[in-house]
């Protein structure tokens, strides 16, 4: 006996296919998530630490710190549980030459030189001694979440003639060759209540605190991520060359290099740096490449004139002046979702270990 089947309506075999794990259709991309932003901003006399969600301005104030934020620089754990924020006068952007885009008013005499450590997950601050030896230069926290300090010191003169110094029992040989400037180079970690000294290398003016081993161990700093030092890469498709030429100005002197920061390709116009140039510095021409397209971001207004930072955390890219963060720009894709005049310091919230 022969059984016949009627076949299966269109929309019948539509639904079957649907409900098939295995034969599904494929979702739409999702939208990338929300970023987080690590940021100091100017609250009544104080300065408020801040980790905010741009797109949808949910605001958490980490540390309220009784000083003017003009000079901060923040530094994160690993797990995101401390904090350090420091302020200094040597925290402020410099323009290539010249008169910036937006200049820097002077520090009052009453300002002086502060570091802070912060629990995060309590929103407490505590200010710390600054470590001796020289100047803090950088700062940052290890593996094992302890708080590092990196500092420079000008040798005595006694040094300089003897051309060696001894720190706590170490003999350290100053480098005076090739005319650079001589200068010892300390890195203290903050333990028990005070600094202990860790390590000590003779440096100079153009190596600073690189010299240091200790200086590979700090994790997530706001110095690190604004600097506008990159190693650039040559452009050489003439296409995207022919769109720049209009925007090369005649001052500062530099090139169109390209950079890249996750998934996006920038044309920079930069300026060599250091002994042998093989880094440069990134200043605020910037235009976004796609492919053999070149396009302007909306509404950034650095121009060739200003050191800047550029920072990428997936589909968005944020833009501010180097080394303090200010006037920062978001944008994910070519749009611009949000921007600060008020905020400095301004990077990506470490993502969470393992991610």
């Amino acid at each position: 006996m022969t059984t016949l089947h009627r076949p299966l309506s269109v929309s019948l075999l539509f639904l079957l296919l649907s409900a098939a794990p295995g034969l599904a259709r494929e979702p739409r991309t999702a939208r990338a998530p929300e970023p987080l932003l690590s940021l100091l901003e100017p609250a009544g006399e104080g300065c408020e630490w801040v980790r905010l969600q741009p797109l949808s301005a949910v605001r958490q104030v980490i540390a309220r710190l009784a000083v003017d934020c003009q000079g901060g620089a923040t530094a994160l754990s690993r797990d995101g549980k401390h904090g350090a924020a420091r302020f200094w006068r040597g925290g402020v952007s410099a323009p290539v030459t010249g008169r910036p885009t937006f200049p820097e008013r002077f520090p009052s005499p009453a300002f002086r030189d502060r570091l802070f450590l912060v629990d995060v997950e309590t929103a407490t601050a505590t200010e710390l001694p600054l470590p001796g030896s020289g100047e803090l230069i950088e700062f940052g926290f290890d593996a094992e979440g302890q708080l590092l300090g990196l500092t420079l010191q000008k040798p005595t003169p006694e040094q300089e003639r003897q051309r060696e110094a001894e720190i706590d029992g170490t003999r350290v040989v100053l480098e005076t060759d090739d005319g650079r400037r001589p200068l010892l180079t300390h890195a203290f970690q903050w333990r028990d209540g005070a600094w202990k000294r860790r390590e000590v290398k003779a440096t100079t003016d153009t190596t600073g605190t690189r010299a240091l081993t200790l200086r590979q161990k700090p994790g997530e700093r706001s110095s690190r991520a604004l600097d506008p030092r990159f190693t650039p890469e040559e452009l050489e498709d003439d296409v995207v060359l022919d769109q720049l030429y209009a925007f090369s100005p005649e001052e500062p002197e530099g090139e169109w290099t390209l950079l890249r920061k996750g998934g996006f390709r920038l044309a920079v116009w930069s300026i060599p740096f250091g002994e042998e140039e093989e880094e440069a510095l990134t200043t605020g021409l910037v235009r976004k490449v796609d492919k053999q397209k070149v396009s302007a971001l909306p509404g950034f207004p650095l121009r060739p004139n200003d050191l800047a930072s550029i920072q990428a955390r997936g589909a968005f890219l944020l833009l501010s002046l180097a080394d303090s963060g200010a006037h920062p720009y978001l944008y994910r894709g070519g749009k611009l979702v949000w921007n600060s005049e008020s905020a400095r310091a301004v990077t990506f919230w470490p993502s969470p270990p393992g991610k």
